[in-house]
């Protein structure tokens, strides 16, 4: 499916979702017209309390709603009857005779607004700052901006190489390969003394004018981290250069570019208004899960494991600010970002919020780009932070206990749809020799080209992790022993014709694996045992090949 046809089909349901919301709009404000008829004459709080209640419900509602469904009069006439219904109902008093005439000018302001012209959304309201990360699997390569006789580029050039990135050191827009034009993922690169003339003269068209900028300098003070933040350098390094600490930068680059899609878990029980965010968000590459019951919460994201909450304040049952501070009693939920909705615009309950767990608060009703960009920014926050405690410090892949949590999470998905899951060990042949050999720094350069290799030949949705020394592992949601066996002779083939450079010249590494499913192993302890199990097996009949426990 094509972008374009993309955006016409979100469109379209999100048309459909106003079309709904057009046919229900003139019955609940005549709705709240004959609940408020009544209240005037009440003699107490007690007989108009229900009728408040309810006329509070709606105003809510359609607070938060109108102007995402094209109704943006609706939405404003609705805010203040909203807001002053809460007071009412949380200062439990008989309305006074000001307050009634209120209430009724504001009543008549909303039908009003009921019968003003819908405004479609368009394909600008679709639109969100920042990108998610692209779908492309071609390797990651780096551009030397800079001439290709400096011995310096040449240098740093072929140490990238040699850690499995393609490189080219380019002096003009005429030097960038065609696959970089064409959206290949890649990385710019330049020294802070060449940006005035090389970097400017890469730097040109609306492809590699986006690509991530990496900005080099012998000074590494305030000075030249200004200039390099002016430039849009979303990386800095100080020269001499280290090159571990330049491919641990690629690295994290490389793993943006191959990551899974956000994924969101929207709390929200006006099953119109989750709808319209689950459709924003999943235009947008996102994941979505909705709860509409506050009781369903912790289930659903056990088996989903959400970088962001999107949470209403105001729930049937419970609300906002009672379910985040019971998500933050689980320890792996603390530092899960709580986003926040509501119509409510008093400073002190919305850090009444951020005081019990919430990160942010959005004042509904929002644009489908507003919800984007403020989802996306937090969500990719919280997996930069992740990847401190997460990720192995060289590969970057998951750390051994997470790709061991990501597996039993996976386990659990599968035993409720019924698919089979697949985990795969796999270790260097003869790895120890390559150190003893060649040298660490070789290596690590090894164990990062065969991170390469695994990133980009699998799919989004497996997991890739370093589970010790040489040894990764994978998780395969959705994948039997016989598919999953197939793809790692693919990958091990391709390992295989791969050359390793070091100073006594080239050489060549192999590896080994071993596979095991659910559900024929029942639980994630069985199904690590077996992978073990048909991994000794692989390395003690030869090496070099795939066992299916």
């Amino acid at each position: 499916m094509t972008e374009r046809t993309s955006s016409d089909v979100i469109l379209a349901r999100l048309a459909a979702l106003g079309n709904e919301f057009a046919d229900v709009l003139g019955h609940r404000v005549h709705e709240v017209r004959k609940l408020w008829a009544p209240v005037p004459q009440s003699a107490s709080y007690e007989q108009a309390r229900a009728a408040l209640t309810q006329i509070h419900d709606i105003v809510h509602s359609l607070a938060g709603s109108g102007k995402s469904f094209g109704f943006p009069a609706v939405s404003t006439a609705a805010a203040p009857l909203d807001g002053l219904f809460r007071v009412l109902l949380e200062h439990r008093q008989p309305l006074t005779a000001e307050e009634i005439a209120q209430i009724e000018l504001l009543v008549q302001d909303l039908e009003k607004s009921s019968l003003s012209a819908r405004e479609p959304i368009t394909l600008d309201d679709l639109k969100a700052g920042g990108a998610l990360p692209t779908t492309d699997r071609v390797g990651l390569r780096v551009l030397i901006a800079g001439p290709d006789s400096d011995s310096e580029n040449q240098a740093l050039r072929d140490a990238i190489i040699k850690f499995g990135y393609g490189c080219d050191i380019v002096a003009s827009r005429a030097d960038i390969p065609p696959v970089i034009l064409q959206g290949a993922p890649a990385v710019l690169f330049a020294d802070i003394s060449a940006t005035d003339d090389y970097l400017t003269a890469v730097r040109q068209g609306p492809v590699v004018s986006k690509l991530p900028l990496m900005v080099a300098s012998v000074q590494s003070g305030f000075a030249d981290r200004l200039k390099a933040v002016r430039l849009g350098a979303a990386m800095f390094v100080a020269k001499p250069y280290d090159i571990p600490d330049v491919i641990t930068l690629l690295s994290a680059v490389e793993e943006e570019q191959t990551q899974r899609s956000y994924r969101v878990l929207i709390a929200e029980d006006e099953k119109s208004l989750a709808m319209f965010y689950q459709m924003s968000l999943e235009h947008a590459g996102m994941e979505t899960r909705i709860v509409s019951e506050p009781s369903k919460l912790l289930d659903a994201i056990s088996g989903f494991d959400p970088d962001l909450i999107l949470m209403d304040v105001y729930m049937s049952g419970s609300t906002g600010l009672e379910l985040a501070q019971i998500v933050r009693q689980f320890p792996a939920y603390t530092t899960v970002p709580i986003l926040f909705l509501s119509t409510e615009s008093r400073i002190e309950l919305q850090l009444q919020a951020r005081h019990l767990g919430g990160d942010d608060f959005l004042v509904k009703p929002l644009k489908p780009s507003q919800l984007v960009s403020a989802v996306m920014s937090r969500a990719n926050r919280y997996r930069d932070l992740k990847k401190l405690t997460d990720r192995d410090s060289l590969t970057g892949l998951l750390n051994h206990t997470n790709i061991l949590r990501d597996l039993e999470r996976e386990i659990s998905v599968a035993a409720r749809s019924g698919a089979p899951v697949a985990f795969v060990m796999v270790d260097i042949d003869h790895f120890k020799k390559v150190n003893d050999t060649y040298g660490h720094v070789v290596g690590d350069q090894v164990l990062i080209r065969v991170t390469h290799l695994l990133r980009n030949r699998l799919r989004r949705v497996d997991y890739v992790g370093r589970y010790g020394g040489e040894e990764f592992a994978i998780v395969m949601p959705n994948t039997d022993a016989a598919t999953a066996c197939a793809v790692m002779n693919g990958l091990r083939e391709a390992s295989n014709a791969a050359e390793h450079q070091a100073d006594g010249g080239t050489f060549k590494v192999t590896f080994s694996c071993g596979v095991a499913t659910y559900p024929q192993f029942r639980t994630a302890l069985d199904v690590t045992q077996a992978a073990d199990e048909a991994l000794y097996k692989a390395k003690h009949s030869g090496r070099n090949q795939v066992v299916a426990a």
